[in-house]
């Protein structure tokens, strides 16, 4: 994530004032400084430094001397000037000072006069934390970039993309409480440009957290936001999958697979979840369904062979219940049986091929091996196995 480089300017704009009334100081400060904002105006602010200083010094007298010490207005340009110096020259020192004076003339201005002046003096000191944001995430500081974003919100509260950037340094740095935080506060505002990024995120922050009830919900707040953003939705359904909503995301998991019917890991979730119903025959038609797909998908062959041994095992156990049968009857049934487990040795032998150390398609052989009663073939992929360990 490439975090815009332009530089914020100081805000320069100073508002309609009194013009008159004013000692000297505070007049020659302002008027010093409107001089400087000309050249801020036009990109030279360099070419404007010296009446800038001229209207420190001036602001400097002002606000120790004893008629206007107390004067709204000199602290609201003493902290538009010192802004302007640190922003500028990126010196804490000055917006500091800026920052106290903001203080010191919201007590005095009980008329509100200098309302938007301290507001443009606000800003100041959100460019200033914004700037020295971006400079530390260059560097990679992402502490010092998370807290200097931080601090800007201070002055600027509800911005999207400082929100957003504080909330990725965060992140950066495994700080994932506050960068959960700060995501959480941007859930709702579909209008910002990055909040498809950030409403999938949320779900992997909370299952890293291990919270999985929040993960998800907010899975399914993604899905609901995106619902035609297949890997948003498919997120959804794997994350159901994986923390065990198997029947609560069946419904969705048709639906999108009526939606992309070429993917193959659809199939296969809709596999695991027959299968952790019970369901073994679907889940063994889901598997197969993802094996026309893509023969060589590994999962799915193992899941297919294990599926189909386990509905074999259910028919067999069916079998030795029916007292009923004569042994003719039950041999010519177990036979019929393992011809139906044939296809099992096809899809453990793929992954074996692709993996030949494989260890779950090395059991699958052996257990296919078994019930076909091969006694050398089982002997031989037993030794495999003994071999892995």
């Amino acid at each position: 994530m490439n975090i815009k480089k332009g530089i914020i300017f100081a805000a320069i704009f100073v508002s309609a004032g009194s013009l008159f009334a004013q000692t000297s100081n505070i007049k020659k400060a302002q008027t010093n400084y409107q001089k400087y904002y000309e050249f801020k105006q036009t990109g030279t602010a360099k070419l404007g430094e010296s009446f800038l200083n001229t209207a420190k010094e001036a602001i400097d007298a002002a606000v120790v001397h004893d008629k206007t010490k107390d004067n709204a207005e000199a602290w609201t340009y003493y902290s538009l000037i010192y802004g302007n110096l640190g922003v500028d020259n990126s010196n804490a020192e000055a917006i500091t000072k800026a920052q106290e004076a903001i203080t010191k003339a919201k007590e005095l201005d009980t008329d509100k006069k200098q309302e938007e002046n301290i507001k443009n003096s606000e800003y100041n000191l959100y460019a200033f934390n914004f700037n020295q944001g971006v400079a530390a995430w260059e560097k990679q500081d992402f502490p010092g970039a998370y807290n200097a974003f931080n601090s800007a919100l201070t002055y600027m509260p509800g911005d999207t993309t400082l929100t957003y950037y504080a909330g990725i340094a965060a992140i950066q740095n495994n700080d994932l409480k506050n960068g959960l935080e700060k995501y959480l506060s941007l859930a709702e505002r579909k209008d910002y440009s990055e909040h498809k990024k950030i409403i999938k995120d949320i779900p992997n922050l909370y299952l890293t957290l291990a919270d999985t009830a929040n993960a998800l919900k907010y899975a399914e707040m993604a899905s609901k936001m995106y619902p035609e953003d297949s890997e948003i939705v498919n997120q959804h359904i794997n994350y159901n999958i994986a923390l065990g909503n198997t029947s609560g995301i069946m419904n969705d998991l048709k639906a999108q697979i009526a939606k992309e019917p070429t993917n193959k890991t659809l199939y296969f979730y809709l596999g695991i979840a027959e299968s952790s119903l019970g369901n073994n025959d679907n889940a063994y038609e889901a598997y197969k369904k993802a094996l026309e797909i893509d023969p060589n998908y590994l999962d799915a062959n193992i899941n297919a062979g294990v599926s189909l041994i386990n509905g074999i095992k259910d028919e067999l156990q069916v079998i030795n219940n029916d007292k009923t049968l004569s042994n003719t009857q039950y041999n010519a049934k177990v036979e019929a049986l393992k011809e139906k487990v044939k296809p099992a040795e096809q899809y453990f032998s793929k992954v074996v091929e692709a993996e030949p150390n494989n260890e779950s398609g090395l059991r699958g052989l052996k257990s296919v091996y078994d019930f076909l009663q091969n006694e050398a073939k089982s002997k031989e992929i037993q030794a495999k196995i003994d071999a892995l360990n």
